[in-house]
């Protein structure tokens, strides 16, 4: 991200103005920050969609497999096999606890990069997590970078003038760029970079046929337009901290 999305005092103030650049492809931009390097990629399988996105280029595990030197997933859902499971030549999901790294550490070796991809907002305690990858002196020094939705985006105020919210069942919460940099400074972590990031509607385009995929593609097209206009109001935001 060419280090765009650098960050600058706040002052909390309502009417203060925020700094962001333009924004990014997540998927694109998430790769592009493993390439070559020893990866943890948490809450891997994905499972919301994994059958859909095993074979295509939407299933961020899979990305980042082809740009890493190694990535070994971590997660807990029932649909992944007691023996874990095999993604790549260089790639595997393991079960795992990502609030206790330690034993994966110790099992697999110290990775350069920890990748959360649309993770935190599934988590009751966010911040807890954050203090548990702060208090692993294993892992101190390595980049940490995510992906999380925007509170403030444009396709939920749009759908919000026909009663509707776009909002997946899992979530449990959704940050706005002053509440994430309020988050990792309690938690104690240097947030390094907040740059927003599209909205993609790729599970409803999967999903649908002829003209509704049509209407799917015209809306995001759409949505796609505005956040470049004013991106404080893109879909997400991709982080990078330091641990």
């Amino acid at each position: 991200m060419s280090g765009a999305g650098l960050l600058q005092p706040l002052r909390y103030t309502a009417l203060e103005r925020v700094r962001v650049p333009r924004p990014v492809d997540r998927l694109d931009a998430l790769a592009a920050m493993v390439r070559g390097k020893g990866v943890f990629d948490l809450g891997a399988l994905d499972e919301t969609a994994i059958d859909a996105k095993r074979g295509d280029d939407n299933w961020l595990h899979a990305r980042l497999c082809r740009e890493a030197a190694w990535v070994v997933g971590i997660d807990n859902s029932k649909r992944l096999p007691a023996e874990g499971m095999e993604t790549a030549a260089n790639g595997r999901i393991i079960h795992a606890d990502i609030f206790d790294l330690g034993p994966v550490v110790e099992r697999h070796g110290r990775p350069d990069v920890i990748v959360a991809g649309e993770l935190i907002e599934h988590l009751p305690d966010t911040e807890g997590f954050l203090r548990s990858l702060r208090a692993n002196a294993a892992l101190r020094g390595c980049t940490f970078v995510f992906s999380t939705p925007n509170a403030c985006c444009w396709h939920n105020g749009l759908v919000g003038l026909a009663g509707c919210e776009s909002m997946h069942e899992d979530h449990l919460q959704i940050y706005s760029y002053k509440t994430l940099r309020t988050l990792f400074a309690r938690a104690g972590i240097e947030l390094e970079s907040l740059t927003p990031c599209h909205a993609r509607f790729q599970e409803m385009i999967g999903g649908s046929r002829g003209l509704a995929r049509l209407g799917v593609r015209g809306f995001q097209g759409l949505v796609n337009g505005l956040e470049y206009a004013c991106p404080m109001l893109a879909g997400g935001w991709v982080g990078v901290a330091r641990l």
